[in-house]
Parts: structure tokens; sequence; C-alpha cells
């Protein structure tokens, strides 16, 4: 004869039967490895079950099946010693600022506070939204915000990618990552120069803002589905570029003709947003599609 319970699972990771705590460490990773969505329509307040032979386990969640309530600086933890790996990009938040990142079931966890505080110390403000400082303290990670609107999207670097600029293969690259808007097609980055970057007198150099100009005009057209490279660049260097201030850096497709691509971007200091850094037009000639036959 089967036999039902009635779990709770609370937004700090506490796991409870009719009020009494679970604490048994076998049964509690017993619970969380089998654990798993239903889809027993009789049963909707308790979305997920952990079946163990002729019981059946209900679990209804505060907010998320599953509450990471650890972290040793490469994985998070939940149950009792389940872990998954950790991974900067699969972090998100919610609008009164809960942290969360994947999950094997539900697809995301909550993150309880003692570690969120933890995970805070490598979070600072990216533009509008919130980026993850990797452990060098020069990658921005962007994290997802779960109220994003649908005509936002972020572009990571990719990892097999050797571009300086915005690729994860390069041990030299910068790494830059970028958010589109689909309505305007306009690209945004933002970032803190570091003394990778330095020119002279505590600036950034030419050549660094030159690039910063040129990788993000070129998103405006590889985010498109258009390759091509610059045929000629021309930037106004209008104020020095601080190293350690924080400033975005935007373009836009201005015209094409035929395979011209003419794109413009610039730079503003996030102190003085009203005062531009630099600004830029550029020529991008599409790449011909090879032949057939």
């Amino acid at each position: 004869m089967m036999r039902d319970y009635y779990y709770e699972l609370n937004d700090r990771g506490v796991l409870t039967l009719d009020g009494y705590v679970q604490d048994d460490p076998w049964f509690v990773d017993f619970f969380f490895r089998r654990l798993a969505a239903t889809a027993n329509p009789e049963y909707p307040e308790y979305p997920y079950v952990c079946r163990c032979g002729d019981e059946m386990n209900y679990l209804r969640p505060a907010d998320t099946p599953i509450v990471y309530t650890g972290f040793d600086g490469s994985r998070l933890f939940y149950g009792h010693s389940l872990s998954t790996p950790f991974y900067p990009e699969r972090l998100s938040y919610s609008s009164d600022g809960v942290l969360y990142h994947w999950a094997p079931v539900g697809g995301r966890a909550r993150i309880a506070p003692s570690v969120a505080i933890e995970l805070s110390r490598h979070i600072e403000p990216w533009g509008s939204m919130f980026a993850y400082l990797g452990d060098s303290g020069r990658e921005y990670v962007p994290l997802m915000p779960l109220q994003m609107e649908d005509t936002i999207e972020i572009l990571r670097p990719k990892r097999d990618n050797n571009c300086v600029g915005c690729g994860m293969a390069n041990p030299f690259s910068l790494r830059l990552s970028f958010v589109r808007n689909r309505k305007d097609g306009v690209i945004h980055t933002w970032l803190r120069p570091d003394e990778r970057m330095h020119g002279s007198m505590g600036t950034t150099h030419g050549g660094f803002v030159s690039l910063l100009l040129d990788e993000t005009m070129g998103k405006a057209l590889s985010a498109r589905g258009i390759r091509a490279p610059t045929a000629r660049i021309a930037v106004n260097f209008r104020r020095p570029m601080l190293l350690g201030e924080e400033y975005e850096v935007r373009s836009w497709l201005g015209a094409q003709q035929g395979r011209k691509n003419y794109v413009y971007g610039e730079i503003r200091a996030l102190s003085n947003y009203d005062l531009v850094v630099a600004d830029a037009e550029a020529l991008f000639i599409e790449v011909k599609p090879p032949a057939l036959g």
C-alpha cells in the first residue's frame, strides 16, 4: 500500500515534516538526491516528490526545491553533503535582491543569506545590472535578472573564442560581456580600466580606448549575424579615460550600403554621463559568403 508524506522546505533550506525538522544526514541527502518534479494533479501545492519504495514524499518549497546553504569557493552545497559546481554565469537575482544559482531540480535554487553575503563580496553594479568579479577581479560576469525585459539579451564571451576583446580561450583577453537591446540594436558594456590598460599618468592607453570602441562596434554587427571586419576606424579622444573609474561603452549601426556597414560608438564616464570621453565612427565590410560548388 502506497503511503504519502508531506514535507515543507523553507527559504533557508530547512526541511520539516509536520513541523519537525528533518536533520538525519543520510535521509536528507537521499531525499534531495531522489527529488523530482511530480505531474500528480491531485497535489498542485506539492509540486515535487521523492519516491522511496512504497512511500511518496511530497515537497512544498517556500521558494525553490533546493536551497544552497554552503559554499567552498568552487561548489555550492545543499541537503547535508550534496553539491553542484559553482558557475558565476549561472547566477541570477530577483528584483528584491534574492540571489539564485542553477540547480539540478527546479532549474534554479535560492541561495541562503549566509552564502549570499559571502558571494556578494564579489558582486558589484554593472550598468543597470550586477556582475560577479572573477578571482582576478578583472572579469565581469553579468548576473541574469529574473525580471529582465524580453527585448534585452546578454552576450557573453565564448569559451572557444580567441578574441582579445571577448574571447575566453585567450589568456590575455578582456573577456567583455555585452547587453543588447533588440528594439534599437544598441550594444552596451561597462568596465573599470585596470593596470593592464595603463598608458601614462593614471590614464588608459589610447590603444585600449580604440580597442574597446572597435570591439563594441563590431558587436553591433555580429549580434545581427553580420560577419564584417573593420576596414576603417576614426577615434576622437576627448578626455582622459582614468584607471579605476567606471565607464560605459556603447555602439549602434548607423547605415548600410551593400556590404558596407557604418557603425558609431562612444565612451562615457558614469560619474558624469553628460561628458563623452571618446567617440568613434567606423566602416566594416561584410565578408562575402563562400562560393557554392
